[in-house]
């Protein structure tokens, strides 16, 4: 928690030169018991005249003049840079008109003493929205000097407020790549990234996996795991977790609050506001450093380069899964553009992990890891032989490791599963033992991949939403049912190759029934549905997911399994009906 003191008569902050606040002796007292378990900003002028009111305590002081550096005190030029240094609390960091400015839009509370006098100030306190905050505490002592203590608190959104902040946000900005408004956004929070390693994941497909897999390992062998993914696929709050357990509401709404008025701060010093990506993101790097985590495990958004996720320094392994055509509009439209784009996260001299797929793109990466004088480790499919599978896990071979069991169904869990291996090996400063890696694989859980909802009929749900996932659902299906079994639900994006992710898994379908998601960018269920029926002779649209399931029951009665797969977005929806029928 970040609080803000001040003593001011007539909007001019008292320091060295008034002395009044500190010839009051409750000044002193309520100055000692309110700093208390803080991260405190005040006056330079009032560190000067108190110097240092709790033993032991770090004093940072904000300034482009003077260096105050000495026992417990250093001096940076901003407050970004105090932040960054003040990684626990009870530490002050004092400064002028400047740190007041840029500290306000990030205080929790303001400790404010108003003196009844006119006295010569020391620089004008910053105005600012009274509207923000609520006012908890007012005690006036009246004398000959008068004077009011206030405690105003600042006034957090709740949860639906937040989330209806972010996704006001995501209709008007939609997606900017660059790093430049995510830079400057961690820079006034003092850049929680860089409090912890992390393992930065990017790909096409097999990112959300591969993060589980890797989180349960590092959690197996007893270290404190944030994890940041997205899209969220059954509770918002599930791409924002410690240890697996997901955010609070009450945290979520918190933090968006503070990131809210920073964002106004930007934009009123004429800088670019952050999207609702890069917000969320600022979110996930600031709750998981609040969190003390040990490592963080993070998946990029889309692509790699310019992703919001790419402002990691502390990388201590670059994961790199599938790679395919998607997202041609922001990535390129060739598979070497796009495996650049996804490459871009490699950092100088961090070990990367690459789940080869092609040799175009085994060759980009490879030339990456060069320039940058980077380790590459590639997990070719070819070197792993599935053992055993079956409905809910997978059992596999890999080079040295024998029979390792991954508890996610699909044979293309294997591979993510070697992946996440290789990964956490390369951890150097971690200590993994084989107990854990077995321990972390076999325990893992993912929903939403392969996942079988319903015994009667057979419902199983995949988030399949581009021809890279398509063609490993497509051979899963075949492993699992005859051609021509299927009744299919289906819905996407409409950014995505659909056409293709028809004709890979379209023909597995009696019947198939489209759907609507519910998003920005989604592509109607007519329309899939005529672009379906080139590949499907039966093929109709729903004009909810609730109708979707019924007509598929109807079609599959006790006999046909129901595969509904697409977009994440709406397969929450799917499992919510099928589980209200049960």
């Amino acid at each position: 928690m970040l609080a803000l003191i001040a003593a001011y008569a007539e909007n001019r902050i008292i320091g060295k030169n008034g002395r009044i606040p500190w010839d009051i002796p409750e000044e002193k007292h309520r100055f000692r018991d309110l700093t208390m378990g803080h991260i405190m900003v005040m006056g330079r002028r009032t560190y000067e005249e108190i110097g240092f009111p709790l033993p032991g305590r770090e004093t940072i002081v904000v300034s482009g003049t003077k260096n105050f550096d000495g026992p417990h005190c250093k001096t940076v030029f901003s407050l970004g840079e105090a932040l960054e240094q003040a990684t626990g609390r009870d530490v002050f960091i004092c400064g002028g008109a400047r740190l007041y400015q840029e500290a306000l839009p990030l205080a929790d509370i303001l400790y404010l003493t108003e003196i009844h006098e006119v006295f010569d100030g020391d620089t004008q306190f910053p105005s600012f929205d009274t509207s923000d905050f609520i006012q908890t505490e007012q005690t006036e002592i009246l004398g000959e000097i008068s004077y009011t203590f206030r405690t105003l608190r600042r006034k957090n959104m709740d949860y639906t407020q937040a989330r209806a902040y972010i996704a006001g946000l995501t209709v008007q900005k939609g997606i900017i790549p660059g790093l430049g408004p995510m830079k400057n956004l961690l820079a006034r929070l003092g850049n929680p990234q860089d409090r912890y390693p992390a393992v930065h994941i990017a790909g096409t497909n097999g990112k959300g996996s591969t993060l589980e897999m890797i989180s349960s390992i590092l959690q197996a062998a007893g270290y404190r795991v944030g994890t940041y993914s997205s899209p969220a696929v059954w509770e918002e709050r599930e791409c924002w977790r410690v240890n697996g357990e997901m955010i609070y509401e009450e945290d979520y709404a918190a933090w968006m609050t503070r990131l809210c008025s920073v964002c106004k701060a930007m934009q009123e010093s004429g800088q670019p506001v952050p999207t609702a990506f890069e917000l969320e993101t600022a979110l996930a790097f600031s709750w998981m450093a609040q969190k003390n985590c040990d490592i963080a495990v993070v998946e990029c958004g889309m692509g790699g380069a310019e992703d919001a996720t790419n402002v990691l320094s502390k990388t201590a392994v670059s994961v790199l899964t599938a790679i395919g055509m998607d997202h041609m509009k922001f990535l390129g439209n060739t598979i070497e553009e796009i495996a650049r784009a996804k490459g871009g996260i490699i950092k100088s001299g961090v070990p990367a992990i690459l789940q080869a797929q092609s040799v175009e793109v085994e060759q980009e990466i490879t030339a990456i890891c060069r320039e940058r004088g980077s380790k590459l480790t590639v997990i070719h499919p070819d070197d792993i032989m599935v053992t055993y599978a079956d409905a809910r896990s997978v059992t596999f071979d890999a080079g040295e490791w024998k029979q390792v069991t991954v508890s996610l169904p699909g044979l293309f869990q294997a591979d993510n599963g070697a992946t996440a291996i290789a990964a956490v090996r390369s951890l150097q400063d971690f200590s993994i033992t084989e107990h854990a890696i077995r321990e972390g694989l076999r325990h893992v859980q993912w929903q939403g991949r392969m996942e079988q909802i319903c015994d009667k009929p057979v419902i199983v749900i995949d988030g399949a939403h581009n021809p890279n996932a398509a063609k490993r659902l497509q051979e899963e299906a075949k492993r699992r049912w005859p051609e021509g079994s299927l009744i299919e639900i289906v819905g996407v994006l409409a950014d995505k190759d659909f056409t293709e992710v028809g004709r890979l898994l379209a023909p597995m379908a009696r019947e198939i029934i489209t759907v609507t998601p519910h998003n920005p960018r989604a592509l109607d269920a007519k329309r899939l549905a005529d672009c379906l029926q080139q590949f499907c002779t039966k093929v109709a649209p729903a004009d909810s997911v609730e109708q979707a399931l019924e007509l598929a029951q109807t079609a599959a009665g006790e006999q046909y399994p129901i595969l509904a797969f697409g977009s994440l977005s709406w397969l929450h929806e799917l499992r919510q009906a099928v589980e209200e029928q049960q």
